[in-house]
């Protein structure tokens, strides 16, 4: 009876959940499921091996005999950390700017969202042209200012592929990182401001006083979403570089790709997309365990 009047009063409530929950289970934790259930399977698609259960094998091999995998690691530790680093150098001094008193500035906050809003595979796309090595963008302007005299080839040249991936990625991602600061900006006092001014307070002194010390808890939140997102920025990278010169590009998500959908190893496929799994998941718990505690 107790079960039945509780079922009653919330029975409105339940519904509505159950859109959302039905959502999660189908599309989110199936998945996952899914996906650690197959990395405990010797599965290929193009193998005359029948799908056979093997346990940790695929983990064992990926962690101790695969030459590529530990690399593939550290570089998608490099895409995210870097890209999260130069996001914020970028969003940092766009924001204070844009909360400034400058003309058009309801202009200039539209205009800054564009990259954000734009589809990641024509972000890539535009941006390989630019990097060309031989009619791109990049090696026309750098040549005609005298700033390099010869044509680099970005996205195929070890020592430059990296940075011109940062680049686009900060292109693409500190507009994000802006708009949550500028909403933080606004929100601060102009009286403390202007108090700290009479009292002697130089502008750096403001900035890292007072400004930036009130933008923690929203820089904190900001820099979470960045590594993730960041980590699974799986289109970016491929439709730039594929992961190449050979695997020198190539982050977990793109390793998961090439191996469950190039080699149709589906079962080894999903063993990389668990352990991205986890090392995101430790990665963003660092994460909180350094920054976390302040911002609580």
């Amino acid at each position: 009876m107790m079960t039945r009047k509780f079922f009653k009063a919330h029975a409105f409530g339940y519904m509505l959940l159950a859109p959302a929950v039905l959502y999660l289970i189908a599309f989110q934790f199936y998945p996952l499921f899914e996906t650690v259930r197959l990395s405990m399977f010797d599965y290929s698609l193009i193998s005359n091996r029948a799908m056979s259960f093997i346990g940790l094998d695929n983990y064992v091999y990926l962690l101790t005999e695969d030459d590529k995998f530990w690399k593939i690691m550290w570089n998608s530790l490099v895409w995210v950390i870097g890209s999260t680093v130069f996001q914020f150098a970028v969003a940092i001094p766009a924001a204070l700017i844009l909360n400034s008193k400058l003309r058009s500035r309801g202009l200039w906050r539209g205009l800054m969202m564009v990259p954000w809003v734009s589809p990641v595979v024509i972000i890539g796309i535009v941006w390989k042209w630019i990097y060309d090595g031989h009619n791109g963008l990049a090696n026309h302007y750098l040549t005609t200012w005298h700033i390099i005299q010869d044509n680099i080839v970005w996205l195929g040249d070890e020592f430059w592929v990296w940075p011109a991936l940062l680049l686009t990625s900060v292109w693409k991602g500190f507009p994000y990182i802006a708009l949550m600061l500028l909403s933080g900006l606004t929100g601060i006092s102009k009286e403390m401001m202007e108090a700290a001014e009479v009292d002697g307070a130089t502008s750096w002194q403001r900035l890292t006083r007072i400004v930036l010390p009130l933008l923690k808890p929203i820089m904190y939140v900001t820099g979470m979403v960045s590594i993730v997102s960041s980590w699974t920025k799986f289109e970016m990278i491929w439709a730039l570089t594929n992961g190449g010169p050979g695997f020198e590009t190539s982050i977990l998500p793109t390793y998961v790709y090439t191996n469950a959908f190039v080699y149709y190893d589906l079962g080894r496929g999903s063993a990389i997309a668990a352990l991205s799994m986890v090392f995101v998941l430790v990665l963003v718990g660092i994460y909180a365990k350094l920054f976390g505690k302040e911002n609580d």
